[in-house]
């Protein structure tokens, strides 16, 4: 697990694997961010990213 200690993750998180589309991909990242503010138009391509979002949002998990 090289990577892992490089880039500073735990390793538990790292054996966890994700097929994701790269929208969703960025969603992950900005629930991994924890932001405050996402300020957003959707409008495809990136529709699903916004959609992904609102689903974190509306569970709680953002």
């Amino acid at each position: 697990m090289m990577e892992a200690k490089v880039l500073g993750i735990r390793e538990e998180v790292v054996k966890e694997r994700l097929g994701l589309t790269s929208n969703y991909a960025a969603a992950y990242a900005v629930k991994a961010i924890d932001v405050d503010v996402i300020a957003a138009y959707p409008i495809t391509p990136q529709t699903t990213i916004i959609e992904k979002l609102a689903e974190f949002v509306a569970n709680g998990e953002l």
